[in-house]
């Protein structure tokens, strides 16, 4: 009997072991594109940004001259309700939306024509924006600016 009892345990042991050796591997997860998509482009942004060259400082003006003062630039406001995209249109994804009049602050030219590119005021991270969205002061200096070209889209593969 003993000997019975021993063969029906040592048989159910084998039968879990061979079912757990058999158990399917599981499958990693799917790449996420859109992520990666965000990261790229936000340290590629952020990377020109960081190499924008410094304004020059002007020569000392003599003791005798007559200093007029000039106008400070004002900073970029929103026009009107826009939307702020991670690259230059709506085939990028959206970031956010940025309500009238919220002041933003420059942080490069696109190098497509008409897009700029801006620190989002919400969530403090560089977007896209159309010019045509932005009162830009006439008298801001836009050299010292990078030019920015997007990241390129990235098609899934099938």
């Amino acid at each position: 009997m003993n000997l019975r009892v021993l063969r029906l345990i040592i048989i159910g042991l084998v039968a879990i072991l061979i079912s757990a050796a058999c158990a399917p591997k599981a499958t990693p997860p799917p790449v996420d594109n859109i992520a990666t998509n965000v990261a790229l482009g936000v340290s590629s942004v952020l990377t020109l940004t960081a190499g924008a060259p410094t304004p020059v400082p002007s020569a000392t003006l003599l003791p005798t001259a007559t200093v007029t003062p000039t106008s400070v630039p004002q900073p970029p406001t929103v026009r009107h309700h826009a939307a702020c995209w991670f690259g230059p249109g709506s085939d990028y994804n959206l970031e956010s939306n940025i309500t009238k009049g919220e002041k933003v602050q420059l942080l490069g030219v696109g190098s497509l024509p008409g897009w700029y590119i801006i620190r989002n005021p919400y969530f403090l991270q560089p977007c896209w924006i159309q010019a045509a969205d932005l009162n830009i002061d006439p008298g801001m200096d836009l050299s010292p600016y990078p030019v920015i070209t997007p990241y390129p889209l990235r098609t899934p593969k099938p």
